[in-house]
């Protein structure tokens, strides 16, 4: 069984103390250098060491190009380019893989997370004596379709899961260097490293902020990925489905035998067949559909069990900037 041990922690401004900022790329060209110039005008001189990790997932216009030039112009930009779009949560875990400072940060790209945060996570987790802190959100400036469905989104994982999230608790976070080299070495291809860490039970501190627009550009979070999202999550670290599934199929069965008692009292007491072949129709159909959605959830769990017996990478690294022997 997997279990974390908690971190030792010094005090900020001391000289030994670094950190790694990783950051997930994807269609991003607009914001690389407003996301570069933020991140060290910000905290560039609050740490002896300061790096920030660049993870281009698989991004389809000049993300990477212009993620290379600022590491050009920045040495302490290190950038690692993934071979196809394996999605954010996997890009964070290839980041995490090259992290060596004593506290790592995670922020989204669009600079609605705000650098200088970072020192008061770091604080306050000092303070705490946690292994990690989160930015809780006060307000964000999305959408209102997108507000929405994060909050139906977390209502119905919650609902699923063995763990409860706050809805306004998002990425950008600050882990400590014991929970960064415990999360390497998990070895898991269906789960994402946010939701093994509520899974865990591992205490953490919160900040609250107040979360800005995007510089630029629009948010490739979609409707597709917040639903496969979820389903990675309710189906790696949660069977209540399944103890749902069994419910209902034994109220669809309960259902099924009252309708077939009706029909036996109905023939013997007035001597006639129940009407209503149409509502016969119906009742097949629908536990006919019952069936295949249950035996499409037990698929989903039958077939994360085989891609992690199959031992799949959760990612492939196309190149990095990164010296071997930083590793």
């Amino acid at each position: 069984m997997l279990k974390f041990t908690l971190g030792t922690f010094g005090a900020i401004g001391e000289l030994d103390e670094t950190l790694d900022v990783i950051v997930p790329l994807y269609n991003d060209e607009e914001v690389v250098r407003p996301l570069c110039e933020a991140v060290f005008q910000n905290i560039g001189d609050k740490f002896s060491s300061l790096r920030l990790i660049l993870v281009d997932d698989g991004s389809e216009d000049r993300s990477f190009k212009l993620a290379m030039e600022e590491k050009e112009r920045e040495s302490r930009i290190e950038v690692i380019r993934l071979a196809s779009n394996f999605g954010q949560h996997r890009a964070i875990s290839a980041g995490l893989k090259f992290a060596q400072a004593d506290y790592v940060a995670i922020m989204d790209s669009d600079l609605q997370d705000n650098p200088a945060d970072i020192p008061l996570l770091i604080e306050k987790m000092k303070s705490e004596d946690k292994m990690m802190s989160i930015a809780r959100r006060n307000s964000r400036k999305d959408h209102l379709f997108k507000k929405v469905f994060s909050r139906i989104f977390s209502i119905f994982s919650n609902a699923l899961v063995p763990f409860k999230i706050d809805s306004r608790l998002g990425s950008f976070r600050v882990i400590n260097r014991s929970l960064v080299s415990q999360l390497n070495q998990v070895e898991e291809s269906t789960g994402t490293p946010f939701s093994l860490l509520y899974y865990m039970n591992i205490e953490f501190s919160t900040i609250d902020v107040d979360r800005g627009s995007r510089v630029a550009g629009s948010s490739s979070y979609n409707l597709r990925k917040s639903i496969k999202l979820a389903m990675d999550r309710i189906l790696t670290y949660s069977i209540k489905p399944m103890r749902v599934s069994v419910i209902i199929g034994i109220l669809s069965g309960v259902a099924s035998l009252a309708i077939g008692l009706y029909t036996i009292l109905n023939f013997t007491i007035q001597n006639k067949v129940a009407p209503g072949w149409t509502s016969i129709a119906f009742m097949t159909s629908f536990f006919g559909g019952m069936n295949l959605l249950f035996l499409g959830i037990i698929g989903e769990y039958t077939g994360r069990i085989y891609l992690e017996s199959r031992g799949i990478p959760r990612y492939m690294v196309r190149s990095n900037t990164i010296n071997e022997s930083e590793e």
